[in-house]
């Protein structure tokens, strides 16, 4: 990967000796000196007026003149353009503040298109179409966006922290693009008035820096979400450029998009985006690698497999949480793991001290494999009941436990509770009642109830510490309420057996099934005021989602559906401690840390 020092050493455009001689000397085979407004030869003999550098008769392509060159290419790069261009693009001002909306439309000008260019069209204009109505009116006072005239120091200045914070904590969990790549972008945006920055250059410092401020708000248009809708609505301006299906550039645009709706969720729809993207990468092969003879270039067969499975990690997270089907299956992807070594392929990159490792967030890869497999089992593999359910449950979940134990030990710090949360939310999907196993046994009962209660109480330490965990996304909150609702639903249930301290025997299974989920004693202490808690600490996420992202209906629907659970709960606690009030918090015993249970 070229780095900074290389475009500046090495211009893109250099002045050099003129092309070629003038028609006449290279006719004559003599040394032309290129003069202008003629060479020295034509003058001398009285052919001024037509040597060709005073003249229109040039010989195509043999220009000498720079500027006559510049212009000829620019010409000829105009016309390509022209037949190239089939879109068009529209933005619009509307309202108090500016709504910006983008139409791409298709207008053939070669001749008939293709269904599949067709159908890439139309993705293309749902997905921009999605841009409109984004309110900028919020955009900071002291803020004015990225200008040209904005220099590198006052970048190193301004914008580092937040550069510094989405590579340490965004980039981490979702590696989608090389790292030195978008300092190469970053330089050719700051330097020499962007003259060498190409739009998706513009775009990628815009959004990483638009998510990093979404990541970083506390509130509905606080400071840092007015300053994350400006960068926002500064990289739309390069839409038109940007996305445009057929390469891996737009799959990555995409994905900054869909990451950005995951930090601010008012504005766009994660799960749409990744969609759009993974149809752009299907179109382009990406969910299976290139014969070895076709693909040489190893740094590109990198960031092919880099981008595909950073969007089957989005898009498994996103359609179990959102209770929806994949956009591909597991049987149609032949794709290898990347390298998990540092950024870069090239040993001096590799050892570079300073590059991220992509190995953490690799193995966040190969839980989402589990959660696939059992998910696509349980509702959509086959409507038809299994003979025996918990055989395929059991050994998913071992392999959930496995995984666990094989996690990085190298991972920033925060990573410890990402792949605790990432464990007990796939235990949750895999022990839960689907179409193929409709009945649960009271063993499963009992191990859902109990990792409910644990993932919302690991995930509710964010709002007590944020240094466990440095944001959450929507993809969290989506998670807590699914799990809010399972935990409700499987308490309301069977309320006494779940609240009762004796554990339910597990029961049989084929010989060589590997055990199932442990459920000890000290699980089931206390499961009363442990249900109380949890039901407080989803209401208590779900109100930053609301404070955060302005967003009510999640919780509005969890305090709809618990509110029949909150009576029963309180009646069992002053059935049992002689009153009937709720128990303050800080009397309510801690949800186990579960660390005896993941094995």
């Amino acid at each position: 990967m070229p780095t900074a020092t290389t475009f500046l050493d090495n211009p893109l455009l250099k002045v050099s000796r003129p092309v070629a001689a003038c028609s006449r000397c290279r006719t004559a085979k003599i040394k032309c000196d290129g003069k202008l407004p003629a060479c020295s030869a034509c003058d001398k003999v009285g052919k001024a007026s037509t040597c060709s550098g005073a003249s229109d008769e040039f010989a195509k392509g043999k220009e000498r003149s720079y500027v006559a060159s510049l212009e000829g290419y620019c010409e000829k790069l105009e016309k390509k353009i022209s037949q190239l261009r089939d879109r068009q693009s529209s933005l619009s001002v509307e309202g108090n503040g500016v709504a910006r909306e983008m139409s791409i439309t298709s207008t053939s000008s070669a001749g008939p298109l293709s269904t599949a260019h067709r159908r890439e069209v139309s993705d293309i204009d749902d997905l921009v179409g999605d841009f409109g109505f984004l309110s900028v009116n919020a955009t900071s006072r002291d803020f004015h966006g990225i200008t040209s005239k904005t220099t590198f120091a006052n970048l190193l200045l301004s914008a580092t922290p937040l550069l510094q914070y989405y590579f340490d904590n965004v980039f981490v969990q979702l590696p989608f693009f090389v790292e030195t790549s978008f300092w190469t972008s970053v330089d050719a945006v700051y330097q020499s008035d962007g003259r060498f920055a190409k739009p998706f250059d513009h775009w990628m410092l815009r959004m990483v820096l638009a998510i990093a401020s979404a990541a970083v708000s506390y509130q509905s248009n606080d400071k840092s979400h007015q300053k994350a809708l400006s960068l926002v609505s500064d990289a739309l301006t390069y839409a038109e450029e940007v996305l445009r299906p057929g390469s891996i550039t737009c799959i990555q645009a995409i994905i900054l998009l869909a990451q950005y709706a995951l930090v601010d969720p008012a504005h766009f729809r994660s799960w749409h985006l990744v969609g759009m993207a993974i149809r752009v990468a299907v179109d382009l092969g990406l969910h299976q690698d290139p014969p070895a003879e076709v693909y040489s270039n190893a740094d590109r067969l990198e960031i092919r497999r880099r981008v595909f499975h950073c969007l089957y990690c989005l898009d498994r997270g996103m359609s179990t949480a959102t209770q929806r089907t994949f956009s591909f299956s597991d049987a149609s992807v032949d794709v290898a793991m990347p390298s998990p070594s540092t950024n870069g392929s090239s040993p001096a990159e590799q050892s570079h001290i300073f590059l991220r490792s992509t190995a953490p967030a690799l193995h966040i890869v190969k839980i989402r494999q589990i959660l696939s497999a059992g998910y696509q089992d349980m509702y959509y593999a086959s409507r038809e009941q299994s003979t025996q359910p918990l055989v395929q449950t059991w050994n998913l979940c071992y392999k959930t436990r496995q995984w666990f134990h094989e996690c990085p030990k190298n991972a920033p710090n925060h990573f410890s509770l990402v792949y605790r949360l990432e464990l007990l939310y796939t235990i949750i999907i895999l022990v839960s009642p689907s179409h193929r196993y409709p009945v649960l046994c009271d063993y499963s009962k009992a191990i859902l109830f109990d990792r409910c209660m644990d993932f919302i109480s690991q995930i509710h330490q964010v709002l007590e510490n944020p240094s466990v965990l440095p944001f959450l996304t929507f993809l969290d909150i989506q998670r807590v309420h699914q799990v809010g609702l399972r935990f409700v639903q499987v308490l309301s249930g069977d309320f006494d057996l779940l609240l009762s301290p004796i554990v339910p025997c597990p029961p049989p299974v084929p010989e060589g099934t590997p055990d199932p989920p442990m459920l000890g004693e000290e699980d089931r202490i206390n499961c009363g005021p442990r249900a109380t808690r949890c039901l407080a600490y989803v209401r208590d996420i779900l109100q930053f989602c609301a404070r955060k992202w302005d967003l009510q209906f999640l919780l509005d629907n969890f305090e709809q559906e618990s509110a029949h659970l909150n009576t029963m709960l309180s009646d069992n606690y002053a059935t049992n401690y002689g009153v009937f009030t709720q128990a303050p918090a800080s009397r309510l015993p801690l949800a186990g840390t579960g660390y005896s249970t993941y094995h």
